[in-house]
């Protein structure tokens, strides 16, 4: 079986690579030679890693993280939908078009979908889920959460060692 079989099949990054995911969480316009000195490997073995851990899926892109307040978007809710399961494939595409929507979670309980969205006010949310969102097909109910405070926010979040 090779390597990347194995990662596939649930072989987590070992420490060198952990090292190398926190680095880049951090910044991920650290430097190979930075890496290389924090995970004390040579800047070959970092760019190796890197590109293994990029091949096998378990780094999927890099961005930029962003103050929202400072980008006009003040309010975060978060957005329970309830609704019909035969129209649930019909709006992945429409909630996908929707810029508001950060995340979409198809979940199991109470609400059949999780949006994260991010609007400049009120009025904005107000809007998107009474004429955008509760007219979608299917849709029975929706509840919102409104965030007033962001406690934590973990770009990667590493395996605990409890198994």
């Amino acid at each position: 079986m090779a390597m990347g079989d194995q990662r596939r099949n649930g072989r987590r990054p070992d420490t060198t690579d952990q090292t190398i995911l926190s680095a880049l969480a951090k910044d991920a316009r650290t430097g190979i030679t930075e890496i290389a000195a924090l995970a004390n490997v040579s800047r070959a073995t970092a760019y190796n890693r890197i590109k293994r851990l990029t091949d096998e899926g378990v780094i999927r892109g890099y961005s930029v993280v962003t103050d929202h307040s400072k980008m006009g978007l003040g309010v975060t809710a978060l957005v329970l939908i309830s609704g019909s399961q035969p129209d649930w494939r019909a709006n992945r595409e429409i909630l996908s078009s929707y810029p508001e929507i950060e995340y979409c979670w198809y979940v199991v309980g109470s609400a059949d979908i999780v949006l994260l969205v991010r609007v400049a006010n009120t009025n904005q949310l107000r809007d998107l889920i009474l004429t955008r969102l509760q007219s979608l097909p299917g849709v029975t109910s929706t509840q919102t959460l409104t965030v007033i405070d962001e406690v934590v926010h973990r770009p990667v979040v590493e395996p605990s060692d409890g198994e």
